[in-house]
């Protein structure tokens, strides 16, 4: 299976990768930088270069895949409201492509989704005032974490990854 990975150089996304490789997949990693594309080449993967923000080359690396681990997220928490807006875009734009294919679009999410100072479970839903709209994105159509989403057909899941998961 060849699955393209976004965020391919990030902690998680450069784990992933490793993973699949190990498991005998076909890598197309995305990198935005050179430096990028040369970790993505020393990992064992193709390279497919573009950013969240160019979505011809999202398009593109999706179409040229069996499925999709999107792990890529702009840490820009500064900035945190347009991050996460690319990031919901980039979702939109990686499940057009897959629409109807039955090819899996998978979508990691961090602890910012949950609510400090106690255990969080896979039903707690997004701090309001750190919107991430990885899980708006997929939800948007069906209103459930793992589905096939309605009205576009689209194999999709999310991920919440815990602290231990995306410290780094």
């Amino acid at each position: 299976m060849r699955v393209f990975v976004t965020g391919a150089t990030g902690f998680v996304g450069s784990a992933v990768v490793r993973e699949l490789i190990d498991a005998g997949h076909r890598v197309l990693g995305f990198a935005r930088s050179d430096a990028g594309a040369k970790s993505v080449c020393a990992a064992g993967a193709e390279v497919h270069r573009g950013s969240l923000e160019d979505f011809a080359s999202l398009r593109t690396g999706a179409a040229m895949s069996d499925g999709v681990i999107h792990t890529a997220f702009i840490h820009d928490f500064s900035n945190y409201g347009p991050a996460a807006e690319a990031d919901r875009r980039a979702i939109e734009t990686l499940g057009d492509v897959l629409a109807g294919s039955d090819r899996p679009l998978i979508v990691t999410s961090g602890t910012l989704v949950v609510a400090p100072g106690r255990v969080a479970t896979e039903d707690d839903a997004a701090r309001p005032q750190l919107p991430r709209n990885s899980e708006a994105a997929l939800a948007a159509a069906s209103g459930a974490r793992h589905m096939v989403l309605e009205n576009r057909d689209i194999r999709a899941m999310v991920e919440s990854l815990g602290r231990a998961a995306v410290r780094g």
